[in-house]
């Protein structure tokens, strides 16, 4: 699967604004793991339609 329009301009978004960290992307779902400095969002997946969710640490679960 191929990465998204969306998704890219999300991720130089980030990036510009040097606020991109580790990316990793998932060929097999189209996800890209991100992690930025945020407190929200440490570390998130960066779904298909370009929403941003958190990944929540397993002591929140």
């Amino acid at each position: 699967m191929e990465p998204t329009e969306e998704q890219y301009l999300i991720l130089n978004a980030l990036d510009t604004l040097d606020l991109l960290g580790y990316t990793f992307y998932d060929i097999e779902t189209g996800t890209w793991y991100i992690e930025t400095p945020s407190p929200v969002l440490p570390i998130s997946r960066l779904l298909q339609n370009g929403e941003i969710v958190p990944i929540e640490p397993e002591s929140e679960l």
